[in-house]
């Protein structure tokens, strides 16, 4: 790795947010200081069992959900981020992140439903520079499993209305009746819709107070490879 290289995205958005029966209502600003605090070790295990960790090599002390991001520098590529609240389990790690070749958001996604088939388990990848580029994974129990992604268009795989129904959005005027008006185009998948899905969780409140732990990892060759062709330019 040249001591020059950079990473190339200016903003990005990297999460897999787990959520386990019993559903919780859709938390706002006000209600998310409602959930449970903080569960460390739970998160040491999670972070332990990633596709995308081969191993733990340092626990950071932990920082407020709202105060993690972007990765602005190139150590920061293996710092991996956890919350677990209760029955809410949300992972951001930038080994997620892709430019429509990489593929381990899916792998990462694929084996937290085969761990958690009882979840409603959402992922997202979004990347911004001068192109900007998303892909959107979702799994509610006893579904089709729903994807999304691409560059200016999107290609949606599944049925975004059918997924919303399923936990519990009707018609009307209330958030996420534009998914089940067959009659219009389809809106795009983006933040509102993962919301719906992962209990208002998808989104990070102002002055919340969530907290997270923080991992400094190591990774397979395969992954590293990935993560740099994805992330380091110079």
């Amino acid at each position: 790795m040249s001591p020059n290289q950079q990473v190339a995205w200016r903003q990005s958005t990297l999460r897999i947010t787990r959520v386990h029966p019993p559903y919780p209502a859709r938390y706002d600003q006000h209600t998310v200081h409602d959930l449970p605090a903080h569960d460390p070790a739970a998160a040491r295990a999670v972070v332990a069992a990633l596709s995308t960790v081969a191993a733990v090599a340092e626990e950071l002390p932990p920082v407020l959900r709202r105060h993690t991001g972007h990765p602005r520098h190139v150590d920061e590529l293996d710092h991996v981020t956890v919350g677990c609240w209760g029955g809410v389990v949300q992972i951001s790690d930038p080994a997620f992140g892709e430019d429509g070749l990489s593929v381990n958001l899916d792998a990462a996604f694929e084996a937290q439903v085969e761990a958690h088939p009882e979840a409603r388990i959402t992922a997202v990848c979004e990347m911004y520079s001068a192109a900007t580029y998303g892909k959107y994974l979702a799994h509610v129990p006893g579904q089709p499993r729903l994807s999304a992604d691409g560059w200016e268009e999107q290609f949606v795989t599944g049925d975004p209305g059918r997924l919303l129904r399923a936990v519990g959005v009707g018609p009307g005027s209330g958030p996420g009746a534009e998914w089940l008006d067959a009659g219009q185009d389809a809106p795009f998948l983006g933040v509102e819709f993962l919301d719906l899905l992962a209990c208002g969780l998808h989104s990070t409140w102002a002055k919340e107070s969530l907290l997270v732990s923080v991992f400094k990892v190591t990774r397979s060759e395969d992954v590293r490879g990935a993560l740099d062709e994805v992330w380091l330019q110079g």
